[in-house]
C-alpha cells in the first residue's frame, strides 16, 4: 500500500554543498517531493533563525526538526541558546547525540540527560537522543570522539530516555542490521521513536540512499505503516559525496522519496 501521509523529511547541512548559500539547497529540494527538511545546525545556521524562516515560507518547505551542531554533539561546548533557535524557528522536534567517550551510566553523561530534560519543559519541544554508530566514518571524528559500546545499543538508549522523559531518534544506519524490523523489542520502541533517520549501506558504505545496499528498506516500510508508525522519516543520505565543494544530486533525493512512498 502506497505510504501517501507518510511525512518525509530530509537532513541538510554545512558540509554538502559547502560553498553553496542554503537557498539553493531549499529550491532544488522543493522539487523532490520531501516535505520538509532537518537542519542539521552549522556555522551557515546557527545565528540566522530569521533567513531560515523566510527560505522555509519562500520555498514551501518546512523545518521539520533540529539536529544539535558538531560542536555540541562532540561534547566540545553545550551551546544551551542552540535550543532557543528550536524554538524560534518553531521545529517539531530535536534531535541530540550521547556524549561522545563515555557511557550512559557515567555521572556526566546522566547530568547531560538531567540538563537536556530540563530544556525539554522549558521550551516544550520533545528532545530525541540519537543512537550511534559502532564507528564514525569519519576517522578524524572517530579518533577523537570515540562513542561508546552502550551508546549504540538502542535498548539501552530506549531505556535512558524513558527514564529522563526524552524520546529517540533511530537511525538505521547506526543499527546496521538488514531487518531491524525482525527484532522481537523493536515493536515496544517505536512508541518512543519520533524520528527516524533512514538510509541503508553496505559493509564499506554507509548512509546510502533507500533503494541501495543491503536494509530491507520496503519490509521495514510495510512494518511501519502496520505499527501505524506517526513520527517522521528523515532520509540522512551522504550518496554520492557525504561532502561536496558545490555539487548537489537531488534526483537521488527525489528518487528516494518516491521509493519510500511506494515500498
Amino acid at each position: 500500500m502506497p505510504h501517501k501521509n507518510l511525512q518525509i523529511s530530509v537532513s541538510i547541512g554545512d558540509f554538502s554543498p559547502l560553498f553553496r548559500r542554503p537557498d539553493f539547497l531549499f529550491q532544488g529540494l522543493q522539487h523532490t517531493g520531501v516535505d520538509g527538511v532537518e537542519l542539521w545546525i552549522g556555522v551557515k545556521s546557527r545565528w540566522s533563525a530569521d533567513y531560515y524562516r523566510k527560505l522555509s515560507k519562500q520555498y514551501n518547505l518546512p523545518i521539520i526538526s533540529l539536529h544539535q551542531p558538531l560542536w555540541a554533539m562532540t561534547g566540545m561546548y553545550f551551546d544551551e541558546k542552540f535550543f532557543m533557535l528550536a524554538k524560534e524557528i518553531g521545529v517539531k522536534h530535536i534531535t541530540c547525540h550521547p556524549l561522545p567517550g563515555i557511557s550512559l551510566a557515567d555521572e556526566r553523561m546522566r547530568a547531560y540527560f538531567t540538563r537536556l530534560s530540563a530544556i525539554q519543559t522549558r521550551i516544550g519541544i520533545p528532545i530525541l537522543i540519537e543512537n550511534l554508530p559502532q564507528a564514525y566514518r569519519n576517522g578524524l571524528l572517530h579518533h577523537f570522539f570515540p562513542p561508546m559500546g552502550d551508546t549504540s545499543d538502542v535498548q539501552q538508549i530506549h531505556k535512558v530516555a524513558r527514564e529522563f522523559g526524552l524520546g529517540v531518534t533511530l537511525d538505521t544506519d547506526h543499527v546496521h542490521l538488514e531487518a531491524p524490523h525482525e527484532l522481537a523489542w523493536m515493536t515496544s520502541l517505536l512508541s518512543q521513536v519520533g524520528n527516524i533517520h533512514l538510509s541503508s549501506f553496505e559493509d564499506s558504505k554507509r548512509h546510502l540512499p533507500p533503494y541501495m545496499g543491503v536494509l530491507q528498506t520496503k519490509e521495514f516500510m510495510q512494518y511501519l505503516h502496520r505499527q501505524k508508525y506517526a513520527g517522521t522519516i528523515t532520509l540522512e543520505i551522504g550518496w554520492p559525496k557525504s561532502i561536496s565543494l558545490r555539487e548537489y544530486d537531488f534526483s537521488v533525493i527525489a528518487q528516494s522519496v518516491a521509493f519510500l512512498r511506494d515500498a
